[in-house]
């Protein structure tokens, strides 16, 4: 009997803790969240935010959320679960773009110790631009992994955007290792956290009819350069050549040439790495076409033939 009221009073105490939070993160966020209105989410089952009018600044411009919903649950108190409105307003140098997001979620869970981020899933029913439709459903997960390959926080990224409408890709599916360099999360700072590498083995693409492979690992040079190796997968090299001539990438009288040249070149060696745990990229299969990529010293080399200087790593 004496465990029992014991369970009771803790059960009280926490229950207690929980119903005191809520208050206390509304006042918080009415002096730091820029929003027209804020108001505790309702219902017992959760502790969190309603928020109207809310404006976000960010990297690129800033963000105008006429709604955005956010709690977390006491079976999860780790687990930050939103709900985000059909459409926003990014305001940028570009001006004011219109952004709809129908049916977009997002759950992140984060680590007790330091807040980091452990696991990301956002999922969307429609996504577009202006008026423009970009995709449609989509799920992307992110979780965070130990990978010392390349120095930096590594995360594990799952591309599940099988219906998008871009003009030239129509598809995009597979994983990405990514390296930031400093963990994500409620201690990252006020600055935006940059990609230090990127690796894969293996990310499909659908070209609008040309199927895709990528695989290789990318990583920042001390020269602020793209380092490392990549292959590129054509499951049918003809329409390749046909697509880079249709749109004026290639002359169609120098297409044989190319295409005998592509052939040679994707018989290279890349079998000895460039960069420790570079994942395999095997000569391709009978009827399909690889194209190797080595960025190295500062150039781009295309089966070993130097093509130019290796382009500038991304930055914000």
């Amino acid at each position: 009997m004496r465990i029992i009221r014991w369970l009771l009073l803790a059960l009280l105490l926490l229950t207690g803790l929980w119903f005191a939070a809520e208050p206390l993160l509304v006042s918080q966020a009415r002096k730091g969240v820029p929003a027209d209105s804020i108001a505790a989410q309702p219902g017992p089952g959760r502790l969190g935010l309603t928020l109207n009018g809310v404006m976000l600044p960010t990297q690129t411009g800033l963000v105008a959320l006429p709604s955005l919903d956010a709690w977390v649950t006491p079976l999860a108190p780790l687990t930050l679960r939103a709900v985000l409105p059909d459409s926003a307003v990014l305001e940028d140098a570009a001006g004011r773009r219109q952004i709809s997001m129908n049916g977009a979620k997002a759950r992140i869970k984060l680590s007790p110790l330091g807040g980091t981020l452990k696991q990301m899933q956002a999922q969307f029913d429609a996504l577009g631009l202006d008026g423009v439709d970009l995709s449609g459903p989509g799920r992307v997960t992110i979780r965070a992994v130990g990978d010392d390959r390349v120095p930096g926080a590594a995360y594990q990224a799952q591309l599940d955007l099988a219906d998008l409408r871009l003009p030239q890709i129509a598809a995009a599916t597979g994983g990405l290792r990514i390296w930031m360099d400093r963990p994500l999360g409620l201690n990252a700072g006020p600055e935006t956290p940059l990609v230090q590498g990127i690796m894969t083995e293996g990310l499909d693409i659908d070209a609008r009819g040309l199927a895709l492979r990528v695989a290789g690992l990318l990583q920042k040079a001390p020269d602020g350069r793209a380092e490392g190796r990549l292959a590129i997968y054509a499951s049918d090299p003809g329409a390749l050549l046909d697509n880079a001539v249709d749109h004026g990438l290639l002359p169609p009288q120098a297409r044989l040439l190319v295409g005998a040249m592509l052939n040679r070149i994707g018989q290279a060696d890349f079998t000895d790495p460039l960069l420790p745990g570079q994942p395999p990229m095997p000569p391709a299969p009978q009827g399909q076409l690889r194209i190797p990529v080595e960025m190295r010293d500062g150039q781009m080399l295309l089966g070993g033939i130097q093509v130019g200087q290796a382009p500038a790593w991304p930055t914000p």
